[in-house]
């Protein structure tokens, strides 16, 4: 397999069907998770954010963090152990609300990789461009993805828009690489 083989992904099978929920990112939370993403230099970088959910379903970020992780130009790794740091010390409310990783270049459509590395279907995945040091404002040039229908579906800008809000507010935030 070649590494062309790797990135690319087939395109769904069925069409993305937009649902009414949305995840409420703290301001903060987001200025925050774009610095751990630089902090990592010319290196994909994964972080996580976590938050309560309400009884629809809507999220709310409230703890950014980077975790223990392997990181090169083109990927990154999390190992169950280093999420269990994480996972055993948050509220038992608070879930996992979305995964977030950057790109080496302009692309932020998943690939093969990012599929199989998202640590649940029940989060967004979202992808920030040149190693998170693309500029405009959220979301231009983030590449959001929501899992249904057994695929990782690449938000268009409006479904994006809708379905991440930017709100006043903080977010705990945590580097432990």
């Amino acid at each position: 397999m070649d590494i062309e083989d790797e990135l690319r992904r087939p395109p769904p099978v069925y069409p993305y069907q937009p649902v009414d929920l949305q995840l409420l990112v703290p301001s903060n939370a987001l200025s925050a998770s774009l610095a751990l993403l630089r902090r990592a230099g010319r290196n994909e970088s994964g972080l996580f954010w976590y938050g309560p959910r309400d009884s629809s379903g809507n999220g709310t970020v409230a703890y950014v963090v980077a975790p223990r992780q392997w990181m090169s130009w083109g990927n990154y790794a999390v190992s169950a152990q280093a999420l269990g740091e994480i996972v055993h010390q948050l509220p038992n409310d608070w879930k996992p609300l979305a995964q977030i990783h950057s790109h080496p270049g302009v692309g932020a459509e998943h690939s093969n990789y990012d599929d199989r590395m998202v640590i649940s279907h029940r989060v967004l995945s979202l992808v920030f461009p040149f190693y998170g040091r693309g500029s405009g404002s959220f979301p231009v040039g983030v590449g959001v993805h929501e899992w249904q229908n057994e695929y990782w579906h690449l938000l268009d800008f409006e479904l994006a828009q809708r379905r991440v809000l930017i709100i006043d507010g903080t977010a705990r935030v945590e580097d432990l690489r």
